[in-house]
């Protein structure tokens, strides 16, 4: 885990990726199939639902929160720190169904068949329906069996895994954003000796601006090793 230390008083680490969440600043690469299916689903006339599965911090509510900035539908985002509270015969009323984390939302049958009675209403009205997970579908452990072939009977997409030179594009968009230039030789600091998962990089980010301006200090490979280290 990364702590930040400026003369020996730790600043508070904000872990928490950027506010302003959109199509145009999230980072995939070449293959760019995944962002025109979502932004397809964004508007659709014709119903369709569609499975997201992507490792843990490759974006996967980025893309959801893109997809309800972008939508000028009525959206009803389930995720687990609601999905006790929801009555199904209320959410239908939304023309679209976003489940986010449904592996971390699937911890009894009750909820299972919940989530399963929520999806096959949208389905049998013909609305749009996104799940998203970090684990692939063959991989969930379902107690329900019919929950399992609805995910499955339309559309399975993959985000595909970032290379290195894609992270540091997502590393210098962070940092332009909030109004610097990470330039090319910091990148490859960071990247050779921090972690490289998506959640760590963004973060790191946004961690070093906020120390750059509390000390007014240029953010430089010297100034990342003095405010960076691991415990």
């Amino acid at each position: 885990m990364m702590d930040t230390k400026v003369n020996k008083e730790q600043i508070p680490i904000n872990f928490s990726f950027i506010s302003n969440r959109s199509f145009d600043n999230y980072v995939i690469g070449d293959d760019q199939f995944v962002i025109r299916t979502l932004k397809n689903l964004a508007n659709a006339t014709s119903p369709s639902l569609i499975f997201l599965n992507g490792n843990k911090s490759t974006g996967k509510s980025h893309l959801c929160s893109a997809l309800i900035e972008l939508s000028q539908k009525s959206i009803c985002q389930l995720n687990e720190s609601n999905i006790l509270e929801v009555e199904p015969d209320k959410i239908l009323a939304h023309d679209l169904l976003i489940i986010d984390d449904i592996d971390q939302i699937i911890n009894n049958y009750e909820i299972e068949e919940k989530l399963f009675s929520i999806i096959n209403d949208f389905i049998l009205n013909k609305k749009n329906i996104l799940v998203t997970s970090s684990e692939p579908l063959n991989k969930i452990k379902f107690k329900l069996p019919d929950l399992s072939s609805r995910l499955k009977s339309d559309q399975v997409l993959i985000i595909p895994e970032l290379t290195d030179n894609d992270k540091i594009k997502v590393l210098q968009k962070n940092s332009k954003e909030r109004g610097w230039i990470l330039s090319d030789n910091v990148c490859d600091y960071i990247m050779s000796h921090y972690k490289r998962d998506l959640f760590f990089l963004c973060n790191c980010v946004k961690s070093l601006d906020r120390a750059s301006l509390a000390l007014k200090k240029k953010i430089t490979i010297p100034f990342i090793k003095n405010i960076m280290k691991y415990k």
